[in-house]
């Protein structure tokens, strides 16, 4: 769905729909020679591309029969995952279970409230305690699914048809660029496979918060390090020439396309992947976005 301008952007959720996000381009923000355009994965139904392989993996387990209503998903972390699990399982009848650290930010606990049961986990422990406890929970019941982002087939296939979506909605337009933020590595992965499969010559770049969850010093020349002054420095810039807000990941894969515009060919466009909604992030610009503890 190629987005020209932001009144496009009202969609109609009363039906779920999830994938078939708009493709924004930027037309104020960067060189008009090599356009920018930015994959709006806030636009699906719980705020983030998480929806794609949740519900990936919440129908392939309904349709072996290997899930059924009222079993209960479990997850570790309180991140879009854990929302997306929460909202999908409201969906087809299911219950939700998140463990994660005291130490976790409490930015998405409001969100979850209601919708999902928490329990904290010895902050000593780390992510890795509630991963294993989470796993131990799921264990202990038939009717307990354990939902991790290392099914392969199912984030294959759902990342796999973002691509498809990217080329479809940029029609005529020569894709010379791409960049997504880096958690896992799966977006970056998949994505980048099918893209290149159509675009050998594609650049392709990925991109991690300083203050990510999964930052680290890993040296990568295709993953860049995002300072957070920067990011929200270039998210309120877009916000107020494009009236589009963008979450940090997103503005930091807008900061990066900027700086990648440079290295492709005039007429060729760059699409950035924005993963999740800006609105979540208001207020937290000065706390912690993903743990309230760092190692």
């Amino acid at each position: 769905m190629l987005i020209e301008k932001k009144e496009d952007l009202i969609g109609d959720f009363s039906q779920i729909q999830i994938g078939e996000t708009p493709l924004f381009r930027l037309s104020r923000t960067g060189d008009p020679s090599r356009p920018i355009f930015v994959k709006l994965e806030n636009a699906n139904p719980s705020g983030s591309i998480r929806d794609r392989y949740i519900q990936e993996i919440v129908e392939r387990g309904l349709r072996a029969g290997q899930i059924q209503r009222g079993d209960t998903l479990v997850l570790a972390g309180i991140d879009d995952s854990a929302v997306s699990a929460a909202y999908l399982a409201g969906v087809h009848g299911l219950n939700a279970v998140v463990f994660a650290p005291e130490s976790s930010s409490k930015r998405l606990v409001q969100v979850l409230e209601g919708h999902a049961k928490l329990f904290w986990t010895e902050d000593s422990e780390g992510l890795e305690g509630a991963v294993q406890t989470a796993a131990a929970y799921a264990r202990d019941s038939i009717e307990r699914i354990y939902v991790d982002g290392y099914r392969r087939q199912a984030v294959k296939d759902a990342y796999g048809a973002l691509a498809q979506e990217i080329v479809s909605d940029l029609g005529e337009t020569v894709l010379g660029g791409f960049v997504t933020s880096v958690t896992t590595g799966a977006t970056f992965r998949e994505v980048s496979r099918v893209l290149r499969a159509r675009q050998p010559q594609l650049e392709v770049r990925g991109v991690r918060l300083v203050e990510s969850e999964f930052a680290t010093d890993e040296q990568n020349p295709f993953i860049r390090q995002a300072a957070m002054e920067d990011v929200w420095r270039l998210r309120d810039e877009v916000f107020e020439k494009e009236g589009l807000l963008l979450g940090p990941k997103g503005a930091a894969c807008v900061l990066e396309c900027l700086q990648l515009q440079s290295e492709i060919p005039q007429g060729r466009a760059v699409v950035a992947l924005n993963p999740d909604s800006g609105s979540r992030y208001n207020g937290w610009e000065d706390q912690k976005l993903f743990r309230a503890k760092f190692d």
